[in-house]
């Protein structure tokens, strides 16, 4: 799933590893996940090491009496210079690297920051290091990007794709896998939110 709201999300500016805690509205949507999820037997919970996705997870596993793994293969994106700034920031100073990241993003490399190829390449090696390490039901708390590109893989995808994928603040995503690999059995359920849905853009 990805994280419950923050303030740098309603302020629809690029977060990456700047280390936010959830706002009032991400942690009530922390709560409605842990209800909604409150029937299901979990052999582990993961999260990205990051607070806001700590705090999500640590709701989660609380009634289960679990303990939240962070966990660096699944951490944000670093955005390097872009951290922080708005869209408007970015395009103005970064025009070039924007129009690549909005165009092609599987080419774009933020400065500073990583490369959206070695992003794609770490998510993978965390997928294929869950599924080798658990046969039972997990819970993983990540970000936007990072739920987005590991939909992608789930797909078979290019990373090009990640604009058709959504990946709303506190929505669950449900993947499996087997024989073929990994399956999408749903995508992007925000139906337990009921009014708590956040209004973000495309950051």
């Amino acid at each position: 799933m990805r994280h419950g709201e923050t303030e740098y999300n309603r302020a629809d500016v690029f977060r990456g590893r700047v280390d936010l805690p959830l706002n009032d509205r991400g942690r009530a949507q922390a709560r409605a996940v842990a209800d909604y999820l409150s029937g299901i037997t979990f052999e582990s919970f993961y999260s990205s090491p990051l607070l806001r996705s700590m705090q999500t997870a640590g709701a989660i596993a609380e009634p289960h009496g679990g303990e939240v793994h962070p966990n660096d293969y699944f951490i944000d994106v670093d955005y390097g210079q872009w951290s922080g700034k708005s869209i408007d920031e970015i395009r103005d100073t970064w025009p070039r690297e924007f129009a690549i990241w909005a165009d092609s993003p599987e080419m774009a490399a933020f400065p500073g920051g990583e490369a959206v190829k070695d992003v794609r390449e770490r998510l993978y090696e965390g997928l294929a290091w869950l599924s080798r390490e658990h046969a039972g039901t997990v819970l993983l708390v990540g970000h936007k990007l990072i739920n987005r590109i590991m939909l992608c893989i789930v797909l078979g995808l290019p990373t090009s794709g990640i604009w058709r994928v959504e990946q709303s603040n506190g929505a669950i995503n449900f993947i499996s896998h087997g024989e073929r690999g990994w399956l999408l059995r749903r995508m992007n359920d925000t139906s337990h939110l009921r009014g708590l849905e956040s209004n973000e853009q495309q950051t």
